[in-house]
Parts: structure tokens; C-alpha cells; sequence
């Protein structure tokens, strides 16, 4: 199972009609997905300022202030933003 956990821009959040701070993906595999469900992730892709993967073996940063990374993270932060974090439906 792979979640995305996403932090949006308040300037992205209008484009992409997403009114809340932090989001999600349950279960999203892009190897898996129709095309429909690519392009989402695509646009939340670019729209978000830092992303967030986790899976089964751990939870990484990904991506960050527009750049690809592969951080290690706070476990307390990514509490917090799972915490207020709504569910984006794919």
C-alpha cells in the first residue's frame, strides 16, 4: 500500500480546487492506475509544495519546495499532517 501525503500552496489550492492545507492519496500505485488517475496525481504533483510517501517499509520527503528529494523525516510532523491532513479522492 503507498499513500501521498501532500502540503499545498495557498496560491495552488484555487487552481486546483482544494480548499485545505494538507491531503491524501490511499493506495494510489501509478503503474497500476488508469490514465484519469495519473493526471490527478500529476496536477497534486506539481501543485504541492512538499510531498510525502509511505508504504509499508517507511516514509520519506519526495519532494520539496518543487525539487525531487529522498529525505528522512520527523515522525512527529508527519503525525501532525496525517492528522489534518483530508482525503483526496483518485
Amino acid at each position: 500500500m503507498i499513500d501521498y501525503y501532500y502540503e499545498f500552496r495557498p496560491d495552488t489550492q484555487q487552481h486546483l480546487g482544494i480548499y485545505f492545507h494538507y491531503g491524501f492519496t490511499h493506495g494510489y500505485h501509478p503503474e497500476q492506475s488508469p490514465w484519469e488517475h495519473r493526471l490527478q496525481h500529476t496536477q497534486l504533483w506539481t501543485g504541492s509544495s512538499r510531498i510525502w510517501l509511505e508504504n509499508t517499509n517507511a516514509a520519506v520527503l519526495i519532494r520539496a519546495n518543487g525539487r525531487d528529494v529522498h529525505h528522512g523525516i520527523n515522525a512527529r510532523e508527519l503525525t501532525w499532517i496525517k492528522l489534518q491532513a483530508r482525503e483526496i479522492e483518485l
